[in-house]
């Protein structure tokens, strides 16, 4: 059965928008190009490198495989199987795998997903030490698992290590189109936030520490997990590789979807204002501090014509094969086939440069160890992501 992943109803409505930056043409820009490399895949939605000099790339199928893209050729044997431990359903499934810095040495690599219980289940694996491109299934250790008692909607998210081997991840808010769910905001909830945990040397539980600079590290009210907060469905993000600063794709409730930028020398708490704020845009102000309290987007996007939209996050563009889109951040409308490249420029502004008509149902980024970029679609099919100038029109 195939599941629709992603669709969203939203009120149609029209809004004019004043940004700090300005929305370029594409006349003078490369265009991101889009070539299969691999098709046949049960709902992808993610997909990462393990940095171990393999140069494999790890396919993950929402119903709870995942699968290995090695010499351009997707391995008959899934690498890890727990369909059995999944839940499937439009916003439910395995969501992300992330592999530490050193995962050459431990083996130990980590999933996230939704489990058929109704828990957020953050686990770790082992893989086999004969045979690395499988997995150890007795090796699972359940490192974080968030039940919420409060809206029974399904919490997502993405996870990345840091460069300083830390493990941060988002965790959806679950508020779905209910206004009333304000558990962004919330410090004693982990849901509507990013987190920050170490997760090296985890042989006991729980399994992970908090890190003694995490924004909240002394507290005893506040979860000490919590890194930043305000967040709806930050369902892509990602570090730049050169510079670690931080781009964050937030999938919005009604209106507005947004990308947050979070610059290197500026990374730590931020509040993204959800509910408060949808993008710029007043939400829920019952309960909101004033204005200057929140990080607000650098990029906006509006419903289509049919009331939808649905930001997926990417990467900055660091390979060496298309010199042209270097320093470009890439993202894309999961609806829309819209993508974007964004650049920041002088003065804290962003130039912006909008595509039509990309393939359909991209799901998700991802960067291989070269910097090269692909993308994953629900339709089955793996795609490198390169550029080329347009053709000139007679």
């Amino acid at each position: 059965m195939k599941i629709t992943f992603f669709k969203k109803q939203n009120l149609l409505f029209c809004i004019v928008m004043l940004y700090s930056f300005f929305l370029n043409n594409l006349s003078a820009q490369p265009e991101l190009t889009f070539t299969s490399v691999a098709a046949g895949l049960e709902l992808p939605l993610n997909m990462k490198s393990a940095n171990d000099s393999t140069g494999r790339l790890f396919i993950v199928e929402q119903t709870g495989k995942i699968k290995i893209l090695k010499d351009g050729q997707v391995q008959p044997k899934p690498f890890l199987d727990i369909a059995n431990l999944v839940a499937v359903g439009e916003y439910k499934g395995l969501w992300s795998v992330a592999f530490p810095p050193d995962f050459k040495r431990t083996r130990a690599f980590f999933v996230y997903y939704y489990d058929k219980a109704n828990n957020t289940i953050l686990a770790r694996y082992q893989v086999s030490k004969t045979n690395p491109d499988s997995v150890i299934l007795n090796s699972r250790v359940e490192v974080l698992s968030l039940k919420d008692t409060v809206t029974t909607f399904s919490h997502l998210g993405e996870m990345q290590f840091g460069r300083d081997g830390n493990l941060y991840l988002t965790v959806s808010d679950g508020s779905f189109l209910n206004r009333t769910v304000r558990a962004a905001q919330d410090s004693t909830t982990l849901f509507g936030k990013m987190l920050r945990i170490n997760v090296r040397n985890g042989i006991t539980a729980p399994y992970y520490t908090i890190p003694p600079d995490n924004p909240f590290a002394g507290s005893t009210t506040v979860k000490r997990e919590i890194f930043m907060m305000g967040l709806r469905n930050a369902w892509r993000w990602s570090f730049d590789k050169q510079t670690m600063n931080i781009w964050i794709a937030d999938d919005g409730g009604e209106q507005w979807d947004e990308i947050n930028f979070v610059p290197r020398n500026q990374v730590g708490f931020k509040n993204f204002g959800w509910p408060c704020y949808e993008g710029s845009v007043t939400f829920v102000q019952q309960g909101c501090a004033d204005s200057a309290g929140y990080t607000f987007p650098v990029f906006e996007n509006p419903p289509d014509s049919n009331g939808e939209q649905a930001i997926i996050g990417g990467f900055v563009y660091r390979g060496k094969n298309y010199p042209m889109l270097r320093g470009y951040y890439i993202c894309s409308d999961y609806i829309q086939n819209k993508a974007w490249k964004i650049r920041t420029a002088a003065g804290g502004t962003f130039n912006i440069f909008e595509q039509l008509n990309i393939p359909p149902a991209i799901t998700s980024y991802a960067e291989d160890e070269a910097g090269e970029l692909y993308a994953t679609s629900a339709e089955g099919i793996i795609y490198r992501v390169g550029a080329a100038l347009p053709v000139a029109k007679e």
